[in-house]
């Protein structure tokens, strides 16, 4: 859903919310003019939403770093990237924003707003659950007790510790959401104030969390899973399209889209260096896939060709800025275009693969792939006629081809998280789905896959003294796998 013409200008809806905090209080703060005024707490909420889809979709994080790694995307000459400065700033973000979220929750405890609170403790374990993905062990249990405890150097949390916080969290936001309770308010950038949808968008992360701790926990996963597909009156998930959790920004300078704000091209004229990767451009070309030019341009010489990453990756002339595909209109050169948390394609996916792999009981695996596929086809504006044509083709079609449906499942799943690059990049870790080899020539000699984790900021290492003294960086990106990674033969 598309945020409405009163939201368009968020900086400026936010400024004037406060304002009107601020003047209703007018005597008050003229009388005493250092006392602290409360913003309310859909202000906050806002202002989380505005920092976590700036930091997580972002063009450095979002359309750069994981991407490439997740096999999305790719800037002509680049590698894997490492800035101190940089990784500091988008620890602190990710932070930032789930303070935020913290704080929505404090002001709506406050207000008695339990809707408001619940949607910020959803945005704040989503949150959480993208850093801990990111990096690994995390502080986070006592990272957001420096007003109440004084806690100055918070501890760092195990992955599975955080995992289980985080399904704690969601549960109790989906027992809290009420259709029938208290207005978000006009800080709800994501849904408008729809509470049901907030619910839907909820549980659904329950599912995605549970599918991809899976194969570390499966006990508790199947728990999860059976808790919300047993019980869909009171934990709906999504299912169509306009359920998707989509950040649609205004598009007015400068509430523009981020990846437009960086290779966006109103003339038509694209010259930026960020490119399609040949990890997805041969997935989709090997299928006749109709989603080949909505995510990709031709190139100069009208074909599609994706970089590829490699040892000789400079070396290679068809890795130029004339052979490859730069990123089509949809994802990366619409200003009002949208930050995608979650669609409802990866739902119908993450049912396909549990029904599959038997961490629910049933035979439905297959008619959730085939809805999964469609959605994603929907979402991306193909004919009902083509959609019909691809699913029946070979390696498409279930229980055909040379491909086994988990496969089709995982792969057509990883296809449909475009611009979704962190969930993109972890999916490819969990599966091995799709295969990618093609390393940057920086580490192709010593690795075998992409980077399995972020490294650490300095500010963490040198100034919190509970940083865990265990933690193994080899070659910047790499170290140890996450704990959900369960490959075996990767480095």
């Amino acid at each position: 859903m598309k945020i409405y013409t009163k939201n368009s200008f968020l900086v400026l809806v936010l400024f004037t919310l406060f304002l009107e905090s601020c003047t209703s209080e007018f005597e008050s703060m003229n009388v005493s003019p250092n006392s602290a005024t409360t913003v309310p707490a859909t202000n906050i909420l806002g202002k989380a939403l505005l920092n976590s889809s700036q930091i997580l979709f972002g063009e450095r994080l979002d359309a750069y770093y994981t991407a490439s790694y997740a096999g999305y995307n790719a800037p002509i000459g680049g590698d894997y990237e490492y800035r101190v400065g940089i990784n500091n700033s988008q620890w602190d973000a990710m932070y930032a924003s789930m303070t935020y979220a913290v704080e929505a929750m404090n002001v709506a405890n406050t207000e008695e707003n339990t809707n408001l609170y619940a949607a910020a403790l959803t945005l704040k374990s989503y949150m959480a659950h993208k850093t801990s993905d990111i990096w690994g062990a995390i502080p986070y249990s006592e990272a957001f007790n420096l007003k109440e405890e004084q806690t100055i150097y918070p501890k760092y949390d195990t992955e599975p510790e955080i995992y289980a916080q985080i399904l704690a969290e969601l549960k109790t936001a989906a027992d809290l959401f009420d259709t029938n309770g208290d207005d978000i308010g006009e800080g709800d950038f994501l849904y408008n104030g729809d509470v049901a949808k907030w619910r839907k968008f909820c549980n659904s992360l329950r599912l995605r969390i549970a599918i991809r701790m899976s194969s570390a926990d499966e006990a508790t996963a199947k728990t999860v899973i059976a808790s919300i597909v047993n019980n869909p009156s009171a934990y709906p998930v999504f299912e169509t399209n306009n359920d998707n959790a989509y950040f649609w920004w205004p598009g007015v300078v400068p509430d523009v889209e981020p990846w437009f704000a960086t290779m966006g091209a109103t003339d038509g004229n694209k010259i930026h260096g960020y490119r399609v990767n040949k990890t997805l451009v041969n997935t989709l070309q090997d299928n006749d896939d109709p989603r080949l030019p909505v995510y990709a341009d031709k190139n100069k010489y009208g074909v599609y060709h994706g970089y590829e990453f490699g040892p000789n990756q400079l070396n290679d002339t068809l890795n130029n800025g004339n052979n490859v595909s730069h990123i089509g209109d949809r994802f990366g050169n619409n200003p009002a275009g949208f930050s995608p948390f979650m669609n409802t394609a990866e739902v119908y996916f993450l049912l396909a693969e549990a029904y599959e792999r038997n961490l629910i009981s049933g035979d439905l695996a297959q008619d959730n792939y085939e809805t999964g596929l469609t959605m994603s086809l929907e979402e991306n504006e193909i004919a009902t006629e083509d959609i019909t044509t691809f699913l029946a083709q070979d390696e498409i079609a279930w229980d055909s081809g040379s491909s086994d449906n988990l496969y089709k499942i995982r792969i057509q799943k990883w296809i449909s998280l475009y611009k979704q690059s962190v969930e993109g990049w972890a999916e490819a870790r969990r599966t091995d789905v799709p295969l990618i080899q093609e390393v940057s020539r920086d580490y192709s000699a010593s690795h075998n896959r992409p980077p399995f984790r972020f490294p650490y900021p300095d500010s963490e290492k040198s100034l919190n003294t509970n940083f865990p003294t265990d933690v193994v960086e080899k070659d910047i990106f790499y170290g140890t796998q996450m704990w959900w990674d369960k490959r075996t033969g990767v480095q």
